[in-house]
């Protein structure tokens, strides 16, 4: 009877921890999660982000500069939140995520964000435009109408806080 209840003890423990979710993964429209908060490396703090004026001002003439910026979501990813779209003054910046290894919440479209990491000019693939298109939501006529690359401001974040 001891064994009994002692393996019982050790299954709900168990069954405990592996309950914990994270940011990382719970990312419906439909879970309590709260869309604010922190995601990816979460050792850095707000205090020298600069808006999306002065970040397009630091990266004229740069192929690439390391940078925390805060701006609007504009939009995010429906599949599972693995990229964003930030407005900066207009124009729609990419924002992924380094090595995939989080993800926003799929509703965080309207949401002040600042986010971490390195911004580079891009060119992205048609397939990729029309997967990002895909994740978005957009209809088949929408995505078979992209038939060229893009350039892009593009921006590989470290990490985000959303407010």
């Amino acid at each position: 009877m001891k064994r009994f209840v002692i393996l019982f003890i050790a299954a709900g423990l168990f069954a405990a921890c592996n309950n914990q979710s994270d940011n990382t993964e719970n990312t419906d429209e439909t879970s309590d999660q709260t869309v604010s908060g922190r995601y990816g490396d979460s050792s850095w703090n707000t205090e020298n982000a600069v808006d999306p004026t002065s970040f397009l001002l630091l990266l004229e003439g740069r192929d690439s500069i390391q940078a925390t910026v805060s701006g609007d979501i504009s939009a995010a990813c429906q599949a599972k939140g693995c990229w964003m779209k930030m407005d900066m003054n207009g124009t729609d910046m990419v924002v992924r995520f380094k090595d995939y290894g989080f993800f926003v919440p799929k509703n965080s479209a309207g949401y002040k964000a600042t986010i971490k990491g390195w911004a580079y000019n891009d060119t992205l693939s048609v397939a990729e435009l029309q997967e990002y298109a895909k994740d978005a939501g957009k209809s088949e006529e929408e995505i078979a109408a992209i038939t060229e690359p893009e350039a892009k401001l593009t921006f590989m974040a470290d990490g985000v806080i959303i407010e």
